[in-house]
């Protein structure tokens, strides 16, 4: 098997399909024309977004962690029954957090929203992030509600890199809104 797995390889390298596709049919009982080969293409690919703060687009948006969203956990200290097992029950929602990464473009309105912050003026913002099929159409949306920077993490410089540098702000929001299709 690792023999014909090497050969599809350097077939396909080598630009022959048909022997690659010769090879893959001789070794495995799926056959080719089956989707086992082929791509079928994510309708919800993590790469197709696009985010909004306000309304207005972040241009060069890297990549969007942390989504936490959490509640309160209380112990209730009552039982169901005799089954000796403590219930908890849901207590308050806790802001959640998420961390926004784009690409370094020089602009001070990452840094003035989070100094505005630091001085004591609470500016809250909403966030979108959309979500995209492969033709380019909307197929989701998060809204995020009452964002603020916790943190600002500015563009770091190495001379030894080629990458692109790149700021990162961390936010808190009250609430978030989920829409499908």
């Amino acid at each position: 098997m690792h023999k014909a797995v090497f050969l599809t390889a350097c077939c396909i390298l080598l630009g022959s399909v048909a022997g690659a596709q010769a090879v893959k049919t001789s070794w495995h009982p799926i056959q080719p024309e089956t989707t086992y080969f082929k791509t079928m293409g994510d309708f919800n690919l993590h790469s197709h977004y696009r985010v909004e703060i306000n309304g207005r687009p972040v241009v060069g948006a890297r990549s969007l962690t942390d989504l936490n969203a959490l509640h309160q956990q209380l112990r209730s200290g009552y039982q169901d029954g005799e089954d000796g097992v403590s219930r908890t029950r849901p207590g308050k929602h806790m802001p959640g957090k998420l961390v926004l990464t784009k690409d370094w473009s020089n602009t001070l309105e990452w840094y003035t929203w989070r100094k505005a912050v630091i001085d004591g003026k609470t500016d809250r913002r909403s966030i979108s992030i959309i979500f995209h099929d492969d033709a380019g159409t909307e197929v989701g949306r998060m809204n995020f509600y009452n964002c603020w920077p916790v943190k600002h993490v500015m563009p770091e410089m190495n001379a030894k890199s080629s990458g692109h540098a790149s700021e990162t702000m961390e936010l808190n929001y009250d609430s978030v809104d989920w829409r499908g299709k």
